[in-house]
């Protein structure tokens, strides 16, 4: 890359893929700051973390070159990663004390609590600056010592959440590994190249139908719930549902014997529950769901590279007095007929013929949003790893809200504990706090229930 050495002396590596420099021009704009995977850990009484959690990640800096990388120069039309020169793990990782008494009881509202604030803390170039695009925080109570949370948050622009989940399980395995000394909290970067971007591993065709669908804006009917306008500044605000094991296998078993799959019966049970608690006047509602595009992608791409690789798919609903699996299989349908065309006709594909997407982004402020709700679900947390003094059982999937999409955002992961959980994030403003608790009791519900007749 020409240009030498960024004005703080980091190295310079490549220029930002299209998908990258769009999460870039998000936060930049302070759009859509961050992602969250949090892991629920389980340790005998007494064992120290943070040793163990420096080790592991001194051992994954030296491993993945994109945990020392940072985007730069984002408020312009050419943003680019350098390398920073080392990173100091004290400054990226913070303990929390809280007062649970046990990890069913009330982790999930302190979760609730610390999420919502670290998806409000943006991640930021400042002078001389040794900060990554990325923090832990690890939540310990006295009054559980058994037990820890550990939240992992990111930039999106250097991962998306199968990368996350995949460095969660690496992390795991590293931690267990330390036997001591006690790390240095310094780590030096590694020279090591990062992996192209998605368009540079593989081509994301875009037919001219599609192209005219994207460059023109037509508004949504007025019966189709979008929340309020697109608008900043943005305030996150987040709260979770957990699911038990029972309510997760029913739902498992339940859609399969339905013919269709998890992740379509979620998002068509959110449209039923979003409707449940709309006014009879709406009658439509657009539902996006992320795609993992990692599956076409070549060498040196694998199931544990870190990067993001994601797209996307629409479903439009309509209200109907009750949930109907019908609409599940429709909605897998859909899913399946977007991934068959291989990464065509995405939206992520569009970003490549938008000359300024700072432009383009600032053009939605104050029109309708297109979809009421999306759902992205990362699948499960497995490990065939021998249980050891940490051991990974929950997870919590969670992200920013966006000032221009859905109103409302479902995270969806199944940790090793078979527990279902989801994370609910909407911008302040946008959709009522009480709509979304209407919504997530009509879902747990709704699940119940079907649990029940699985």
């Amino acid at each position: 890359m020409e240009g030498g050495f960024h004005e703080g002396g980091f190295t310079p590596l490549r220029p930002l893929g299209h998908a990258e420099k769009y999460s870039t021009t998000r936060s930049s704009l302070a759009i859509y700051l961050n992602v969250g995977l949090t892991a629920l850990y389980k340790r005998p009484d007494g064992v120290p973390v943070k040793p163990a959690l420096l080790h592991a990640l001194s051992t994954l800096i030296s491993k993945h070159p994109i945990l020392s990388a940072i985007p730069v120069a984002t408020d312009t039309p050419n943003p680019y990663f350098v390398r920073l020169p080392k990173i100091i793990l004290n400054e990226v990782v913070t303990f929390i004390k809280h007062d649970v008494t046990s990890p069913s009881s009330d982790w999930s509202e302190t979760l609730d609590k610390v999420l919502e604030e670290e998806h409000n803390h943006p991640f930021e170039v400042k002078p001389n600056t040794t900060l990554p695009f990325w923090r832990f925080c690890v939540l310990e109570s006295s009054n559980c010592p058994e037990s820890f949370g550990l939240v992992f948050m990111f930039h999106h622009s250097l991962m998306d959440t199968k990368s996350a989940l995949s460095l969660h399980d690496e992390l795991e395995g590293y931690m267990a590994q330390y036997s001591g000394p006690v790390p240095s909290d310094t780590v030096y970067s590694p020279s090591l190249d990062l992996i192209p971007s998605l368009e540079d591993l593989y081509g994301l065709p875009v037919s001219q139908k599609f192209l005219q669908s994207q460059e023109s804006y037509t508004e949504p009917s007025p019966d189709s719930w979008t929340g309020a306008v697109q608008f900043r500044p943005v305030k996150t605000r987040f709260a979770s549902l957990w699911l038990s094991e029972v309510e997760t296998k029913g739902l498992i078993a339940r859609s399969k014997k339905e013919r269709t799959s998890v992740t379509a019966a979620l998002q068509a049970l959110i449209a039923t529950c979003i409707f449940s608690v709309l006014p009879s006047t709406y009658n439509t509602l657009q539902g996006d769901c992320a795609v993992s595009l990692r599956q076409f992608l070549p060498e040196p791409v694998t199931a544990s590279t870190l990067g993001c690789y994601v797209g996307s798919t629409s479903t439009t609903y309509h209200r109907k007095s009750s949930f109907d699996w019908g609409e599940a299989r429709r909605t897998k349908v859909d899913i399946e007929n977007a991934m068959a065309q291989k990464g065509s006709d995405m939206s992520v594909g569009y970003l490549a013929f938008i000359p300024n997407q700072h432009q383009w982004m600032l053009q939605k402020l104050g029109r309708k949003r297109m979809s009421a709700f999306e759902l992205s679900n990362i699948g499960s947390s497995f490990s065939s790893r021998e249980a050891s003094k940490f051991q990974c059982e929950g997870m919590l999937f969670s992200q920013s809200s966006s000032a221009c999409s859905g109103a409302m955002k479902v995270s969806a992961v199944t940790g090793r504990d078979g527990k279902l959980a989801l994370g609910f994030t909407w911008q302040q403003g946008a959709v009522e706090a009480d709509m979304v608790e209407g919504i997530k009791r009509a879902l747990k519900g709704e699940i119940e229930r079907l649990a029940v007749s699985a």
